[in-house]
């Protein structure tokens, strides 16, 4: 019986409905009594419900709610329905924000960028070595350094994007200028995890397939901006002349579906950045009036799935497992990434800003805005687990700084936003 498909279908929808309440008790507590933002709780709940927690606990003969498979804390069907949430988010945030002010924040978001990717990534690497756990004696060994500096870089948008479009600062210009600097800062992100890979693996990068790498990301942004702005309104009309149910909202997610789908699979962009590109191709059209409200109710119940699953990935159980490094080498290592983390990112990211012509408070605002690290870099963190290149401790260090980052970037983000001072 266990081995029906209806079994496991049973088993999904109950770990879907845990996810949920979960995540739904989590924000109720984070807003009502901790005065917090949403998000928080959700993670928080998604950390306690996790396999290497009370989830990972077995009732009766029916085993633990949930088990770690493939570094994954849940199911890939699950996992599937909270990338579909990070999707969806991200789409929504790209039809809500302003396009005009987007593209007029352009320029500094570039700098803001740079200065996120280039400062996380000589801070992760410098700290890697000076504690052991890479060295300079051949570029193999080298390369768990290459590998936590690419960590270090990565931006999560899908945190800042919630929390500025809860605080209605989506369209402000530091917020415009955040979200423009999150997706430029994904882009180099994947250029620099192309180059650790290939020297990780092969020992070298060929100059050729770096540029491609290079041509593809950039290409992709911009090809999609500017093609997608010229056939906008007609999509729009296309998909409000049709009259049966549901079609606009139909529609407009499949533009963002396929932009997603198009950006991972043949240009090695996060799907993110591919909805969110499409949301704001379509920020400007008819079509986003009609739609602008179902997608936020989608959103209600996909959203809470991301961010819970996100802090379902924490495990502490690397402290505990047996290792070459000393439990006082690996504490020491993650607290002193972790401040770098944070130092690296509001400074390499505010002070470009400052420069751009943002006052302090703004610089500020815009530096705490790139702060989480997020799903991108869980990925980057277990493409280098699974490749061989960094171990388990490194792993999990670099889980425990993310979450630091992702828990820590919303609650300053809405003290400053908040503070008129």
């Amino acid at each position: 019986m266990h081995d029906s498909p209806l079994f496991h279908v049973a088993e999904l929808i109950l770990q879907l409905c845990i996810i949920l309440f979960a995540a739904k008790i989590g924000g109720e507590i984070a807003i009502r009594f901790l005065k917090i933002p949403q998000v928080l709780g959700e993670l928080i709940a998604g950390i306690l419900i996790s396999p290497f927690a009370i989830g990972g606990i077995i009732f009766l003969d029916i085993g633990p709610i949930f088990s770690s498979q493939n570094n994954l804390p849940v199911s890939k069907e699950i996992f599937f329905l909270a990338q579909l949430g990070a999707v969806f988010l991200l789409f929504e945030v790209g039809i809500e924000t302003n396009k005009q002010k987007f593209l007029s924040s352009l320029k500094p978001s570039i700098l803001v960028a740079l200065g996120g990717v280039l400062m996380p990534f000589i801070f992760g690497f410098v700290c890697t070595i000076l504690f052991g756990f890479a060295s300079t004696e051949s570029i193999y060994s080298l390369a768990p350094a290459l590998f936590v500096g690419a960590i270090m870089t990565a931006t999560s948008i899908g945190i800042t994007a919630r929390v500025l479009s809860d605080l209605n600062q989506l369209d402000s210009r530091e917020g415009t200028t955040i979200l423009g600097g999150a997706v430029v800062d994904d882009v180099l992100g994947i250029i620099v995890l192309a180059i650790v890979i290939g020297i990780g693996e092969k020992g070298e990068i060929s100059l050729n397939s770096l540029l491609i790498i290079t041509i593809k990301a950039f290409g992709f942004w911009i090809g999609l901006m500017v093609l997608g702005t010229l056939i906008s309104k007609k999509l729009s009309s296309f998909a409000l002349s049709l009259k049966s149910t549901g079609s606009p909202l139909l529609l407009s997610c499949l533009f963002g579906l396929i932009a997603a789908s198009i950006a991972e699979v043949y240009f090695g962009l996060a799907m993110i950045i591919g909805s969110y590109t499409m949301g704001l191709v379509l920020s400007d059209t008819n079509l986003k009036h009609k739609v602008e409200k179902q997608i936020n109710n989608i959103n209600k119940i996909l959203v809470p799935i991301f961010f819970t699953v996100v802090g379902m990935q924490l495990d502490l159980g690397f402290l505990f497992d047996k290792s070459e490094y000393s439990i006082i080498a690996i504490i020491l290592f993650t607290i002193s990434l972790t401040i770098l983390a944070i130092i690296s990112k509001i400074v390499g990211s505010g002070v470009p800003a400052y420069f751009s012509g943002f006052n302090y408070k703004s610089s500020l605002k815009i530096g705490l805005g790139m702060l989480p690290r997020g799903e991108v870099a869980i990925i980057i963190a277990g493409i280098g687990l699974t490749s061989g290149v960094i171990g388990s401790e490194i792993f999990g260090i670099s889980l425990i700084v993310t979450i630091v980052t992702t828990i820590l970037a919303p609650i300053l983000l809405v003290r400053t936003f908040k503070d008129k001072k």
